[in-house]
């Protein structure tokens, strides 16, 4: 999946909005994960914009792209435990009918994320780095468009 530079800015844009106004009133494991996902949106939206028209910096890109590599994988499959869906939830409950699926988008979320920093760190330019950054987009994009509830 494609996703051009503009289109980056604004769907993190949007999952950040988005999880502000959800978080209040989630408890427990569901508070946790949507605490993750924020902190990985926080993390897109700085990506983003140094990918659009922020000054472009191989340390910091790195540094975000480490964070959300640590949040996916095992780190975010141990925050869905089966059934944890409370009112405040976006989670949809296929993850938990289709978990190979979901254990694949979060795996390819730290895979994905794993390459962008290793890009940054080799201090690749944004000709490299800008698609490896539309690749970990198009993985949340997918993970959201199949798991999370639309609001």
């Amino acid at each position: 999946m494609r996703i051009g530079r503009t289109g980056l800015v604004v769907l993190t844009s949007v999952f950040v909005a988005g999880a502000a106004l959800a978080h209040e009133g989630a408890t427990g494991v569901v508070k946790e994960r949507m605490d993750l996902m924020s902190d990985i949106g926080d993390q897109m939206k700085i990506i983003g914009t140094m990918m659009k028209s922020g000054p472009y910096d191989t340390a910091a890109l790195a540094a975000a792209s480490g964070k959300i590599a640590a949040h996916g994988g095992p780190a975010m499959l141990k925050l869905f435990p089966e059934g944890s869906i409370q009112e405040k939830s976006e989670a949809k409950q296929e993850i938990w009918t289709d978990w190979p699926k979901f254990q694949a988008y979060a795996g390819e979320l730290e895979a994905s994320a794993q390459a962008l920093q290793d890009l940054a760190e080799e201090g690749a330019g944004k000709e490299l780095t800008g698609p490896a950054f539309g690749t970990l987009a198009g993985t949340c994009k997918s993970c959201h468009e199949s798991f999370r509830v639309k609001k």
